[in-house]
C-alpha cells in the first residue's frame, strides 16, 4: 500500500463563498491551487468540471451538488458534508476524506488514486466502473453501497463495514476484509468476484451459501 499524503501547503489562501469564487475558474477552464474554504454551505451547486489542487475544504456542507467531471488533487475534505452530490467521472489523486459524511453520493465511472476515506459514511453511495489504485477505507461506513464493475488494485480496508454491497463484476482477488464486517455481497452466480478474497472463519461462514452449499446444523 503506497498512499500518499495530500501535498498542502502551510499556508492557505482563505476563501468565503466558494461557489462565486469558482465560477471564474471553471468557465476559464483554469485551475484553483492553494485555497482554503471553511463552514461553507451550498446547497445544490454546479460546479462542473471543477479542477482543484493543494487545498482543504473544513466543515463544509456540499448537499446535491453536481462535481461531475472534476479533478482534485492534493485535496482534503475534513469534517464535510457530501451527501447526495454528484462526481460521477471525477479524478481524485492523493486526496483524504476525514470524518465525512457522503451518504449517497455518485462516484461512478471516477479514477481514485492514493487516497483515503477514513472515520466516514459512504452508506448507500454509488461506486460502479471505479478505478481505484492505492486506496484505503478506514473506519468507513460503506452499508449497501454499489461497486459493481470496478477495478480494485492495492485497495486496502481497516475497521469498515461492507454490508449488503453490489459488488458484481468486482473482482476482489488479494483483498482482505479480516478486521471489517463483510456480510452478504452482492455477486454473480456462482461468485466468480469473491475468488481468491481473504476472510476469516466467521466470514466464510456466512458466504458458503453462495456457493449453493447447504450447512446443516
Amino acid at each position: 500500500m503506497n498512499t500518499i499524503s495530500p501535498r498542502t501547503p502551510v499556508d492557505l489562501d482563505p476563501v468565503d463563498d466558494f461557489i462565486s469564487y469558482a465560477r471564474g475558474f471553471i468557465s476559464e477552464e483554469s485551475s484553483i491551487s492553494g485555497v482554503r474554504s471553511c463552514n461553507e454551505r451550498i446547497d445544490d451547486g454546479d460546479l462542473y468540471q471543477l479542477d482543484i489542487r493543494m487545498s482543504v475544504f473544513d466543515h463544509c456542507t456540499f448537499h446535491r451538488c453536481n462535481f461531475e467531471k472534476s479533478s482534485f488533487i492534493d485535496t482534503v475534505f475534513q469534517s464535510c458534508d457530501l451527501s447526495n452530490s454528484t462526481f460521477s467521472g471525477a479524478y481524485f489523486e492523493r486526496c483524504r476524506f476525514v470524518s465525512c459524511k457522503c451518504v449517497g453520493i455518485d462516484m461512478s465511472g471516477t479514477v481514485v488514486k492514493q487516497t483515503s476515506f477514513e472515520l466516514s459514511n459512504l452508506q448507500y453511495s454509488v461506486f460502479n466502473r471505479t478505478k481505484m489504485t492505492d486506496v484505503r477505507f478506514d473506519h468507513t461506513d460503506f452499508t449497501e453501497a454499489s461497486m459493481a464493475e470496478s477495478k480494485l488494485k492495492k485497495f486496502v480496508a481497516t475497521d469498515s463495514r461492507f454490508i449488503r454491497n453490489n459488488l458484481f463484476k468486482t473482482i476482489l482477488t488479494g483483498v482482505d476484509f479480516t478486521g471489517n464486517e463483510f456480510i452478504a455481497p452482492i455477486v454473480s452466480a456462482p461468485p466468480v468476484e469473491l475468488k481468491g478474497v481473504i476472510v476469516d472463519t466467521f466470514q466464510a461462514a456466512g458466504l458458503i451459501s453462495l456457493w449453493g452449499v447447504v450447512v446443516k446444523e
